[in-house]
């Protein structure tokens, strides 16, 4: 069963939104440019297990990301996937425009159909897969892809910012992969599955890691691209019982007019 946020909220779980929207920036006399991002935060934990996903409904989803996303899906171009599947969570993130009636803003749920927004300008849709190791610890495989070219979206955008992170509230960080980018494909792992590459097409990519306990990890794409684009990551706890952590995902777009 996936959640919903309001149910998620009432089983413990937590969501912390919050939209940015940047000042207009002039770039010439005739045209402006403007840049939109936003961010949003899910706790996670197993007092919010009911929207979590089993191995099957997991294989399912990473099946339709790929066909929506192609070689950017949770899997990318290729990978290893590991075994000790514990569990995963998916969620849909949605920018939208204002509207009459509508203040426009950004909205997310753990279940992504309940996120159809009737005027989006982009969509990116994200899981984070956890992974119980023959040693005790913990695996977590992170991916984010979103479609500035989606056949949907209410006017032509760029995407500009695509991230995905954890932040531990319980056990210790004590390792995280750096994405190594050679000929356009980015490759992540920790020398056993999971593991994987998938495609840059565009912009530029990079990690956060800080390990230790309380520790936190992210992967952040930054660009101007009109398709396509993914980023995948992989951490690695030493657990001090049930997974506990904040889900923090982001994305941005930028659009010029002529004025």
């Amino acid at each position: 069963m996936e959640l919903s946020r309001r149910d998620a909220l009432r089983a413990g779980g937590g969501l912390i939104g919050g939209l940015s929207l940047a000042g207009c920036v002039e770039e010439r006399v005739t045209n402006r440019q403007t840049r939109v991002e936003s961010s949003g935060i899910w706790s996670l934990s197993p007092e919010v297990a009911d929207a979590s996903l089993s191995r099957t409904a997991f294989a399912d989803y990473a099946d339709r990301m790929e066909s929506r996303y192609g070689d950017s899906g949770v899997w990318g171009l290729e990978s290893e996937r590991a075994e000790g599947f514990e569990t995963a969570y998916v969620q849909r993130f949605a920018i939208t425009r204002q509207t009459p009636g509508d203040p426009g803003g950004s909205e997310t749920s753990l279940d992504p159909d309940e996120v159809d927004p009737d005027a989006p300008l982009l969509v990116s849709n994200a899981c984070v897969a956890v992974y119980e190791l023959p040693d005790g610890r913990r695996r977590y495989w992170l991916w984010a892809a979103t479609d500035a070219a989606e056949g949907r979206l209410v006017r032509d955008v760029a995407v500009s910012e695509l991230s995905i992170g954890l932040r531990f509230r319980r056990g210790t960080l004590i390792d995280a992969a750096d994405p190594s980018v050679v000929d356009g494909e980015a490759s992540v792992g920790l020398g056993t599955p999971p593991s994987g590459t998938f495609p840059l097409r565009n912009g530029s990519l990079g990690s956060t890691r800080v390990t230790g306990e309380s520790g936190t990890y992210a992967v952040e794409w930054s660009g101007e691209f009109d398709g396509i684009q993914s980023v995948n990551g992989v951490c690695e706890e030493e657990p001090a019982g049930d997974y506990r952590l904040f889900w923090d995902t982001a994305l941005g777009y930028s659009f010029e007019q002529t004025v």
